[in-house]
């Protein structure tokens, strides 16, 4: 018995097709305008575009703060997805309707879970209102040295 282990040749290039060209999309140069933010629309109170690029450049630096080496200690990935997660939620939230600080606390304690680096909730809430209250603390003593009026601390709020 014989066998054959030969096998058919290729057809030549000129009978293969070619596969057909995917048509592109045009991608949009920005998501979100800033001037239809929930914040900026915000009914009776709106915020003004440049306030609220000051709230959230202030929020994530705080996030940062919070998160890095001295309170937190987590890696920088999860710093990262901190402030995405911030982000993203107030480009459907407005700032007037959720205190930032309490959204930023909660984004870094699912970035920490997220990222694989998670932090108890007492702790996470115990080092930011340290390093909030220290910021507030800061914030008098420099109005105070600029010649300031003479501070009420009865008034100042945790």
């Amino acid at each position: 018995i014989t066998m054959s282990t030969t096998s058919a040749p290729p057809p030549p290039p000129a009978t293969m097709s070619k596969p057909k060209a995917i048509p592109l999309v045009p991608i949009p140069t920005s998501c979100f305008d800033e001037n239809h933010l929930p914040s900026v629309l915000h009914q009776p109170d709106p915020m003004t575009p440049e306030a609220e690029r000051q709230a959230r450049r202030r929020t994530c630096r705080f996030i940062e703060e919070a998160g890095g080496q001295r309170c937190l200690r987590l890696p920088r990935v999860a710093i990262a997805t901190a402030t995405v997660f911030f982000h993203r939620f107030y480009a459907k939230q407005a700032f007037q309707e959720h205190d930032r600080f309490e959204v930023a606390m909660a984004c870094l304690l699912l970035a920490g879970k997220t990222e694989e680096s998670p932090k108890k909730l007492d702790f996470v809430i115990r080092e930011c209102w340290k390093l909030r209250r220290k910021a507030q603390q800061q914030q008098l003593q420099n109005k105070l040295v600029s010649g300031g009026d003479s501070p009420n601390v009865g008034c100042m709020s945790p």
